[in-house]
């Protein structure tokens, strides 16, 4: 069987041969006979015949394969991209959702902090108009200027988007103009301590430009400027014409859609701050609708994402460029580059004009808010943490009547009142500069110094989830603004009860005998101990104890009188005496050994005051 078998098979008697497992192909079947004397043909007779592949094994067998495979392959990969898209857009929703929860929180408490101001403000005048419709009616003013501000703002950005928004050129000095525009900021820098410094490199810069979009570019860049640096900084504010070339030196800029010329000639506006900076790797995002840097939601002022925003769109809008660099905790210095041109009809700005289109600012004449010092008096000692000065004077307005009063403008100064000064209680701000109220709570509650004062939360943050991580840190009440007084006034009432009962319930049990539940009980425990420890010491004292605890006089001394209604002499006198009175109940030493055994160092002075202190003489205890 050619080509299966080559070789000849000799079959003998038998008439059949037989083959199996051929391969499909072409075959020739050959065959010789010999005859009965054995003699061979010498030629052979062949059959031709072709085995065919079987269906599976075909062409269109093998099209149809690769057909098949290239569909599952391609589907497999549209599935693959398909839940790849679909993941991508899930985490895309993810983050536009965080965005938008960001923004509506941030505008939440840029709408309800004035509001709590407005609001509080207007039931004050109402309530006795000769006392606050003056500084009641400004406060009332200011912050609805403000929420005017914030509207306004996001409108313009909608105008922006529309092209509603038009521009209006003049040709006038812009020096003069940038000048009365920067008087508005001096006061509210010079509560803040900080210095502005404006230099101009011509006495006049005549050109064209849009007032009602410089002053937007320029309250934008300075109020940030002032927000963002400390008390003591410096912001320095220069203008000057020159090529886009010769002055670009910052890290990013963001350019207009028409690219600027490098030769051409541009007024350069410069505003470089001494303050906390920007980390470079959120530069990028700094001009982006809504996006604030993320320090958590520790804020050194208002905002809301909007200003930076706006600004680029303006700078843009007038065929200009703004770029920014910055160095953290060393500052932060944005350029704005706009062409320079002399083709609008001219006009004179007056100061009149600018007043008009400026916010208000705070006037120096405006009554500044005072801390009360602190007295040894009958009412409770409240600790305000706002750095919102308005929200702190209404604050004041409501409780002046039945607290002592003092203020700290950010979390920081705040621990380190709270820490000084031991207060009866706390009203503390969330979202602040330096430490925010989360952290104000949590460091306090966890200091032996300040465990036990009440801390209320007092914020715009309304939402649960800010409710439920403030509960989390300690805080003992949460209260979102706009506030109610008579619940704020009954929530501080409530809270201060809460503590003389804790104040009886350790003036009725021994210091020994109490049963550790919290931090003050190990507190109290502590100062048993290291009195125990020196019982029979005459020369042992307050200062001794200050020594022992870690601790001030004066927060020794608040701290105990808050939890035992006892100054800090008399407790330990205290101490003593429960021990003598045990000596004298389990004892038969005489009345001078227990006092000497107890840190008396006169047996006559101790039988006087263990009579105050339990009504009946050694002597009679004993009976």
């Amino acid at each position: 069987m050619v080509p299966y078998d080559k070789n000849w098979i000799d079959a003998a008697y038998q008439r059949t041969v037989r083959f199996t497992n051929l391969d499909p192909g072409t075959y020739s079947f050959q065959v010789k006979a010999a005859n009965s004397d054995g003699v061979w043909s010498e030629e052979d007779v062949s059959l031709s015949f072709m085995i065919r592949r079987p269906w599976w094994q075909t062409s269109v067998a093998y099209v149809i394969y690769l057909i098949s495979i290239g569909s599952l392959s391609y589907l497999l990969y549209r599935y693959l991209l398909n839940r790849q898209l679909e993941q991508q857009e899930a985490k895309r929703l993810k983050e536009l959702d965080n965005v938008k929860t960001k923004l509506y929180t941030n505008i939440s408490h840029e709408f309800r902090t004035p509001l709590t101001v407005i609001s509080g403000m207007a039931e004050k005048i109402m309530e006795n108009p000769k006392k606050w419709v003056m500084e009641g009616g400004n406060m009332i003013k200011r912050n609805s200027e403000y929420l005017l501000l914030l509207v306004n703002q996001i409108l313009d950005l909608s105008k922006l988007e529309s092209g509603a928004l038009q521009i209006q050129y003049i040709q006038s000095d812009i020096v003069s103009f940038a000048q009365y525009l920067i008087q508005s900021f001096y006061t509210l820098a010079a509560n803040k301590n900080i210095r502005i410094h404006f230099y101009a490199e011509e006495k006049e810069m005549i050109l064209d430009f849009d007032p009602d979009k410089i002053q937007h570019i320029f309250t934008n860049l300075i109020s940030n400027a002032i927000k963002y640096t400390p008390d003591g900084g410096d912001i320095y504010l220069d203008m000057r014409f020159g090529t886009r070339a010769e002055q670009q030196s910052s890290v990013h800029y963001f350019s207009s859609s028409s690219p600027l010329s490098p030769h051409a000639s541009y007024l350069h506006i410069r505003i470089r701050d001494t303050g906390i900076g920007i980390p470079d790797d959120q530069l990028p995002q700094i001009f982006d609708r809504f996006y604030q840097v993320d320090d958590s939601s520790t804020r050194y002022g208002e905002g809301t994402g909007i200003g930076l925003a706006l600004t680029k769109e303006l700078v843009h809008m007038l065929d200009g460029e703004i770029s920014v660099k910055s160095e953290v905790n060393k500052g932060t210095e944005f350029i704005v580059r706009l062409p320079v041109s002399n083709k609008a009809p001219q006009q004179t700005i007056v100061q009149d004009q600018v007043k008009a289109m400026v916010p208000a600012r705070k006037t120096a004449r405006e009554k500044k808010l005072k801390s009360t010092t602190p007295t040894p008096n009958s009412m409770p000692l409240a600790l305000i943490l706002e750095d919102n000065a308005d929200v702190a004077k209404y604050l004041f307005s409501c409780l002046e009547d039945q607290y002592q009063l003092l203020w700290a403008k950010n979390g920081q100064e705040g621990i380190d009142m709270a820490f000084e000064i031991i207060p009866d209680i706390i009203i503390s701000d969330v979202m602040m500069p330096e430490k925010d109220g989360f952290e104000v709570c949590q460091i306090l509650k966890q200091d032996v110094r300040t465990s036990h004062i009440p801390i209320i939360l007092l914020t715009a943050k309304a939402d649960f989830e800010s409710k439920l991580e403030g509960l989390r840190h300690g805080a003992d009440a949460y209260l979102p603004k706009p506030f109610n007084p008579s619940e704020l006034e009954v929530r501080l009432q409530k809270l201060i009860e809460i503590r003389r009962q804790m104040l009886q319930r350790y003036e009725q049990n021994p210091v020994g005998n109490i049963k550790i539940d919290n931090p003050e009980d190990e507190f109290l425990v502590t100062l048993n101990k290291i009195i125990q420890e020196n019982l029979s010491d005459e020369h042992f004292g307050i200062q001794q104890l200050c020594l022992g605890i870690g601790m001030s006089r004066t927060q020794l001394h608040r701290k105990i009188k808050a939890l035992t209604n006892k100054s800090t002499s008399l407790f330990i006198r205290s101490i003593k005496l429960n021990n003598a009175r045990e000596l004298l109940k389990t004892t038969q030493l005489n009345i001078s050994e227990i006092a000497y055994s107890v840190g008396f160092s006169n047996p006559v002075y101790f039988t006087q005051v263990f009579t105050q202190e339990f009504g009946v003489p050694p002597s009679e205890m004993r009976k």
